[in-house]
């Protein structure tokens, strides 16, 4: 019996019917998506490199804005995400927990600092001793984030409330929480950290108060706060404390009063992740000693360790990663 042989044309084609019928039986990659604050886009960035190179079936779509916008994507728009990060643990506590989340995880820690550049008005003249003073005088431009959208604001806030309550910059610190509100021009005030520093690197504004890791990371001239004023130091926590500032956080319902406290970061996994499993991997790859790494590289101070408040249901894979509090 002859033996039939496909021709060359044939082969080609059968290769191709055998590569698109593989191709087509193969699963998509998962997708972990990450609604985040925008002040830690780099340190993410880092970690979902890493984390991709070690699992290659998955891929990390990260989605920066403020913080209360990510969890208002996942609260009151009903956005799916498999992980919430924010710049300030108390808004998992006061927006998601528990209906949208069982547990909060605080794994870092950030300070309040004035950023300039080259190009700002008296970059040369001003400093930790004198900024007060500098801010006021005519044609600086200053800038700031919402309150109402990102942590950042309100922390801004607070630390201008505690540098006009320490009285050490003389009459220059008489008013000077609203009188810096003053001096922020409407088109000055960004919705989160990203918009802020567009506008400092566009030579829109002259100063503006950011993250520390924000300031390095971007290679930002750094007028430190003394630690009383930064929100940096949990041993002032009671300090801190002093001040308070209105904020909405849920569009629709009234201001919530926030008050003071040392800046930490909150990261949790909501209750209809599609992707929770491979969600709890990528925290616990934050978590480990290579994410604190990444985190300290980046500017952050990384808890040491971690720990969750509150831990409820706090998934097997990070109990060990983690200290529960009350």
């Amino acid at each position: 019996m002859a033996t039939l042989v496909p021709s060359g044309r044939s082969l080609v084609h059968c290769g191709l019917l055998c590569l698109v019928v593989f191709t087509g039986c193969r699963k998509p990659p998962a997708e972990v998506v990450v609604f985040y604050a925008s002040s830690l886009t780099a340190v993410l960035g880092d970690a979902a490199e890493k984390f991709q190179h070690e699992n290659p079936r998955v891929r990390v779509r990260l989605e920066p804005s403020g913080s209360q916008v990510a969890a208002r994507k996942v609260v009151e728009l009903g956005m799916r995400a498999d992980i919430v990060a924010v710049a300030d643990a108390g808004i998992i506590g006061k927006m998601m927990i528990p209906r949208h989340a069982n547990w909060n995880v605080i794994f870092a820690t950030n300070e309040i600092v004035l950023a300039h550049k080259d190009h700002s008005r008296f970059t040369d003249e001003i400093s930790t001793q004198n900024w007060p003073s500098v801010l006021a005088r005519p044609g600086v431009r200053l800038g700031r984030a919402d309150p109402d959208t990102a942590p950042l604001g309100y922390h801004t806030l607070l630390a201008w409330q505690l540098a006009e309550k320490s009285g050490t910059y003389g009459d220059a610190g008489a008013d000077l929480a609203a009188r810096l509100a003053g001096q922020c021009a409407k088109e000055h005030v960004t919705h989160d950290e990203a918009e802020l520093l567009t506008l400092l690197e566009a030579r829109a504004i002259d100063y503006a108060f950011v993250f520390r890791s924000t300031a390095e990371d971007h290679h930002l001239k750094i007028t430190a706060l003394p630690a009383d004023q930064n929100l940096s130091q949990p041993e002032l926590t009671a300090h801190y404390a002093s001040v308070s500032v209105e904020v909405r956080m849920k569009q629709g319902e009234g201001k919530t009063r926030i008050i003071g406290g040392p800046v930490t970061y909150g990261i949790t996994i909501p209750a209809d992740a599609p992707q929770a499993a491979q969600a709890r991997r990528f925290v616990a790859t934050l978590l480990g000693e290579g994410g604190r790494r990444l985190l300290e590289r980046r500017g952050f101070r990384s808890a040491k360790p971690a720990w969750c408040s509150p831990c409820t249901a706090l998934p097997d894979e990070l109990s060990s990663l983690v200290v529960q509090k009350p």
